[in-house]
């Protein structure tokens, strides 16, 4: 089955953040429905770009995704406490509710390393090869690069020609939130001896992650310990000859951590 592309409108800064606080008010999802239609009416005349704007901006902020939904509680915090990194958390929040979005940034970062020009028609060839040459695909990657241009991390001197602006981040919590989203979006874990195709895979794409990786993050759950799944997954990665950090999530719930970490 083709993958959903999905993002099709450009977006604004303005809008995310409207979204995400209409989201930090505890609105039901039909007020939020609502708010945005009303908001966006000001700027969007057309009623067919208007509900497709709406909608992908309730996607990446209200409806619930396998992804989204591990971050949202700790994205809406950030945002709280540290206004000035909202264009971090909106990105990873894109990037958790949009592949396409994901494919296209770490495309686009990959390029970046070895030219300081990216041209669309790379961009674009890169994106058909992944996802192969259709409409909505084509449709979607003029309205992505807008959509970059927008939250000012592309800018164009040239048609058809763009360069990054970077945006460093010097607060841990955000840059933990930050890595946190890249091991949800580019992995679905290791699952070290299985025969089912889908787990293969997945094992096959992390095995692909820790071939790239300068440094791996091992993730595991206090609550339930060292368990053998942990162990093999250890073993594997220990052959690698990467750094490996390990990380013990759920500490702050039940005190001590068990000697065993």
């Amino acid at each position: 089955m083709a993958k959903m592309v999905g993002l099709s409108r450009n977006l604004k800064m303005q809008w995310l953040n409207k979204t995400a606080e209409l989201v930090m008010e505890g609105l039901s999802e039909k007020e939020i429905h609502d708010q945005l239609n009303e908001y966006l009416s000001f700027e969007i005349s057309s009623p067919t770009n208007l509900r497709k704007t709406r909608e992908i901006l309730m996607y990446i902020w209200v409806y619930e995704n396998e992804i989204g939904s591990k971050l949202k509680n700790e994205a809406i915090s950030i945002i709280k406490d540290l206004p000035e990194y909202a264009l971090e958390v909106h990105w990873c929040m894109m990037m958790a509710a949009y592949p396409v979005f994901d494919d296209m940034c770490k495309l686009i970062g990959k390029m970046s390393e070895f030219q300081d020009e990216i041209a669309l028609s790379q961009i674009k060839q890169k994106l058909y090869d992944e996802w192969g040459e259709r409409t909505t695909l084509l449709h979607s990657v003029d309205k992505l690069i807008s959509t970059l241009k927008e939250l000012n991390v592309i800018h164009c001197d040239k048609p058809g020609r763009y360069q990054i602006e970077k945006h460093t981040v010097h607060n841990s919590r955000v840059s933990a939130f930050m890595v946190y989203t890249m091991m949800l979006v580019d992995t679905g874990g290791i699952e070290p001896y299985s025969d089912d195709i889908i787990l293969s895979q997945m094992r096959r794409q992390a095995q692909l992650a820790i071939d790239s990786a300068d440094v791996i993050i091992l993730v595991t759950d206090v609550r339930s310990g060292v368990v053998a799944t942990d162990q093999e997954v250890a073993a594997m990665l220990q052959k690698s000859g990467k750094p490996i950090i390990l990380c013990v999530n759920k500490c702050d719930s039940i005190g001590d951590a068990p000697l065993e970490f």
